[in-house]
């Protein structure tokens, strides 16, 4: 968990790390992560797949009159204390910052920027902005909302569901008025939605929405209203609705935390944090209150674990440098695979097999909580769908399995394959079902034989190889001559020479593109 914390003139951002025993939490005493003077506020963190943890925060150094991202990240021991800034140095402020990573890997930071300066001068215009994290590069930031929207666009929240489109929250509204409601927009890999209005109430403030999908695969929503309790007094109150449809329709809205307003005003519920735990199977909703003198975190449970569930994922490698899905033994082949008798192959001379068979590996984890006949099947996808594997096994809960495949590509036209992979169970929820498909496009390019130098079509450049090394051979390590080598992909029939057959492979194929 980090938070700020309001030390003397100073913001700062504290972090701790805790568990829940079955009745109660037990936290480290936690400390600061940031390490500089000035204002440090409003921190996210999220955690890659590979266990790094990012903390990204609003920063404003002491003198300065505005507002930049940074972030400090840590894998397996404490976090940096280096700032590292993600957006770019502008005269408008940036604050407010979540971010979520979804299940290709990607990180996902949202924030509002918005024209306000240390002096408040100026009409305040609030919109969102976002960029992404692939592997170690940002890309460009961008806007989420239009800079000639008179609404207020802010407080956003972002959220990758099991389906890995890309959800934000955010409060929208007339700052005029001070009336807000929660909308969101989505992702889908191309565009992005027009806002859908999610609250509808129009004489308040709907405010610091937190989205989350559940271990069932509903989605919940949690924000703060500033209720009016009486002519002089107002209460700032947590709530929620859900929705099991992705988002289509919500449920009605549901009060966490009552009103309570003593002799020396009311109280407020704000800020509100929510995410799904995996050890008590709850939803925990964390947020600050200022009961006494000051504000602390308090946080809220669900009356009941989200479980019993139905669900099977396919699961990502953790021991290959980039993240993936579906693990295979080539990337590129021809069809039917090719034999070379000697080729150079890590700095000497040696055969050279290309097999027909392309090895297709898949991790797959019962994250249920029930005992699970679990079918696994694969497909090889172009304009045509073919299917090439299928698995039936028992998985139990928590429990993972690698299933391997070979997809055998003789008879198979030259082209680019996408493989999709679907793991089923008799019984799951529409809301888990999503992470148990997974669709990689272009994993797999057969080549068309004749194509020497690999680039996926067959040219006059190839066809010009082929000729100029006709009739050259390599019977042996020491008698293969270089026009051989320069041509072995030419070798159709593993010869091993470079003859009339491998010229009329390669002349049948001749403007062959893939």
């Amino acid at each position: 968990m980090a938070w700020t914390s309001r030390a003397g003139s100073n913001n700062v951002i504290f972090y701790a790390s805790g568990g829940w025993n079955g009745t109660g939490w037990s936290w480290s005493p936690g400390g600061s992560i940031t390490s500089s003077g000035g204002k440090n506020q409003n921190p996210s963190i999220i955690q890659l797949p590979n266990g790094t943890l990012y903390m990204f925060w609003s920063y404003k150094p002491t003198g300065s009159p505005n507002y930049q991202l940074y972030y400090v990240k840590q894998n397996g021991g404490l976090f940096s204390k280096a700032y590292t800034r993600v957006t770019a140095p502008a005269i408008m402020n940036d604050t407010l910052p979540s971010a979520a990573v979804g299940r290709d890997g990607t990180l996902w930071l949202t924030w509002t920027r918005d024209n306000t300066t240390g002096l408040g001068t100026g009409k305040i215009m609030r919109q969102l902005w976002y960029k992404t994290l692939k592997g170690n590069f940002w890309s460009t930031e961008q806007p989420l909302t239009s800079a000639n929207d008179i609404n207020w666009n802010f407080q956003p929240s972002v959220m990758v569901g099991k389906d890995n489109i890309v959800r934000v929250a955010f409060s929208k509204g007339l700052s005029s008025s001070n009336i807000f409601d929660i909308y969101d927009i989505t992702y889908n890999g191309s565009v992005w939605t027009a806002p859908f209005q999610i609250t509808t109430q129009t004489t308040t403030t709907d405010s610091n929405p937190s989205l989350m999908q559940d271990r069932n695969g509903t989605f919940w929503l949690f924000w703060s209203r500033n209720v009016q309790v009486s002519s002089n007094n107002t209460a700032y109150t947590i709530y929620s609705k859900s929705s099991t449809n992705p988002g289509s329709t919500w449920t009605s809205e549901t009060a966490l935390t009552a009103i309570n307003c003593p002799s020396s005003g009311c109280v407020d519920n704000e800020n509100p944090a929510a995410v799904q735990s995996s050890s008590d199977k709850n939803i925990w909703v964390f947020y600050a209150s200022n009961p006494v003198s000051a504000f602390n975190i308090y946080g809220l449970q669900t009356t009941s674990p989200i479980a019993p569930v139905h669900d099977v994922a396919i699961v990502p490698y953790t021991t290959v440098p980039l993240l993936t899905y579906i693990f295979t033994n080539t990337s590129q082949l021809y069809p039917g695979g090719l034999h070379v008798p000697y080729g150079w192959v890590n700095g000497r001379y040696s055969p050279i097999d290309q097999s027909a068979l392309v090895n297709v590996i898949v991790i797959v984890q019962n994250t249920g909580d029930f005992n699970e006949t679990v079918t696994l099947k694969l497909y090889a996808t172009n304009t045509t769908i073919t299917l090439f594997g299928t698995s039936v096994f028992q998985l139990s809960p928590g429990a993972e399995t690698s299933q391997s495949f070979n997809w055998n590509t003789n008879g198979f036209k030259p082209a680019r394959y996408g493989i999709t992979v679907n793991a089923s169970i008799p019984i799951e929820t529409s809301g888990n079902k999503p992470d148990g498909i997974v669709i990689a496009s272009n994993l797999v390019h057969l080549l068309p034989p004749g194509d020497v130098d690999q680039d996926g079509s067959v040219t006059i450049t190839d066809v010009t190889v082929v000729f100029s090394a006709y009739n050259f051979t390599c019977f042996s390590s020491t008698t293969c001559s270089s026009q051989f080598m320069a041509a072995q992909w030419a070798d159709v029939d593993g010869g091993p020479i470079i003859d009339i057959v491998d010229a009329t492979v390669a002349a049948h194929n001749f403007n062959t593109v893939t």
